[in-house]
């Protein structure tokens, strides 16, 4: 009899001989010497960091406040940074396009923004004004604001706008 074994071993081939003389040739496969291990779970990591990169991608930054309304403001070449307009208490009046009037986060009536703005410096605020008015408001909303803060007794206002 005759063994030959072929490269992976796995495969034997048997030569046998019968009684009658007639020859034949077997095959007997057999189990490999190391362990058969399949591959049969499914890896997730690689899901796992693409939906984490997502995740920190799309993520905010943190909670932020955003107000209700919208002010588009004017483009100026020497604008300067106010800090101080960035403040919890600064007092930022905010004129819209369509004319309403927000103090801070909240609408308010322009008869009602002197009793408005002496609250705020009752309650520690700086005795400034920062203006934020839409570039497409009409000038006679804006005058009519300053016309009632000087009613209230503030004279330092100062004007947001942003650099193009």
């Amino acid at each position: 009899m005759g063994e030959r074994l072929s490269l992976t071993g796995s495969i034997r081939y048997l030569h046998a001989k019968f009684p009658n003389g007639r020859k034949t040739t077997s095959v007997v496969f057999e189990r490999a010497k190391e362990k058969n291990s399949l591959y049969c779970r499914i890896d997730v990591w690689g899901f796992v960091s693409v939906m984490l990169a997502l995740l920190f991608l799309l993520m905010p930054n943190g909670y932020h406040d955003l107000p209700r309304y919208s002010v588009d403001l004017a483009e100026t070449r020497h604008a300067i940074p106010m800090p101080g307009a960035a403040r919890e208490d600064a007092m930022r009046i905010s004129i819209t396009r369509d004319g309403k009037l927000f103090f801070r986060d909240h609408g308010v009536m322009p008869a009602d923004l002197p009793n408005e703005i002496s609250e705020g410096v009752r309650n520690g605020a700086e005795k400034r004004v920062y203006l934020a008015v839409d570039a497409r408001a009409k000038y006679g909303d804006a005058k009519a604001i300053l016309v009632q803060l000087r009613l209230a007794g503030i004279e330092n206002v100062s004007l947001l706008t942003v650099k193009p």
